[in-house]
This record gives C-alpha cells, sequence and structure tokens, in this order.
C-alpha cells in the first residue's frame, strides 16, 4: 500500500513536513519492531512544548476534531500532562508520558525507520519496554513478545 493510501503513513508524513517532533510508541511501534498484533489507535509521545503543540495542531488540520485542541494543552507552563484523545477518522491518542517515560527520557533509544518514504519516528525494543507497564493485559503480551524478539535480536548479533 503507497504512503499516499494508507492513514498512518499518511499521519506521520503530515508531522515530519510539519517538523513536529513526535515518538511513535504504542501498538503501531510494536507492529514495527516486528510483532504483528491488532491495534487500533495511534499512540504519539510529545514533548510538553506550546511550539510544538502549534506544529502538531497545523499538521492535524486534515481532522475536523483538531480544531478542538487548544495549543495550551502543550505548554509546559500548564502544569498538565493529560493525555489527549482525538477521535476522528483516525483514532490518536497524543500522549506527554508513557510508563514514567517522557519524550525526553527515552531520546537514547529513538530510532528513525523510513516506511514507503515516510521517516518515523519510533523506539527500538529496549525504549518500548520502558513504556510498557506490567499490569495491563496487552502491555504483558508486548513485553513477552518484545522480550523474545530482542533476545533473538542479540543472539543473531543485530540488537535494534
Amino acid at each position: 500500500m503507497s504512503a499516499s493510501a494508507d492513514p498512518l503513513l499518511r499521519l506521520l508524513r503530515r508531522l515530519h513536513e510539519g517538523g513536529v517532533r513526535y515518538i511513535l510508541v504504542g501498538g503501531q511501534a510494536v507492529r514495527l519492531n516486528g510483532f504483528l498484533r491488532a491495534t487500533e489507535d495511534i499512540d504519539l509521545l510529545l514533548p510538553l512544548s506550546r511550539p510544538n503543540g502549534e506544529q502538531l495542531i497545523r499538521a492535524l488540520d486534515f481532522l475536523p476534531s483538531a480544531k478542538e485542541l487548544d495549543p495550551g494543552w502543550f505548554d509546559s507552563d500548564s502544569g498538565s500532562s493529560e493525555n489527549i484523545r482525538i477521535a476522528d477518522d483516525l483514532l490518536i491518542d497524543l500522549l506527554f508520558v508513557a510508563n514514567g517515560e517522557t519524550w525526553e527520557s527515552l531520546q537514547p533509544y529513538v530510532t528513525t525507520i523510513d516506511v514507503e518514504g515516510v521517516p518515523v519516528v519510533t523506539l527500538n525494543i529496549e525504549g518500548l519496554l520502558r513504556t510498557k507497564t506490567d499490569y495491563r493485559d496487552k502491555d504483558r503480551i508486548d513485553r513477552e513478545a518484545l522480550t523474545r524478539l530482542l533476545g533473538e535480536l542479540r543472539r543473531e548479533g543485530r540488537e535494534k
């Protein structure tokens, strides 16, 4: 499927072109690292930054509900780190913390993967493991699969 036809890749291309700082986490990122599982949403981890929030809102202007986003929600002075859900043609969760990890704390684990010409900013397996809880069923399943994948990569000398 082409990047223009795939809704996820179309979104990620817009984020890239708009200069939005983000990390793709959650199920979509797990899939990019080799564990195929069903997921309905797109989880984006963002820095608390009003300018980045403004860029994000511009990049999401093709979604009607993006008009309801307030740039102040992204301000580091807001003191808030509440997740924001966009329920539109795409289901997007905008996160500021993932299992205690922030955009800043996960920088050592960030990797950019080219998917059909779209640079996708995501986490390597070690970074994804840091974002997975031990109390949600789907996170436990992801942790088990990611740990297994990481072990295989290490045995083959191809650690991600």
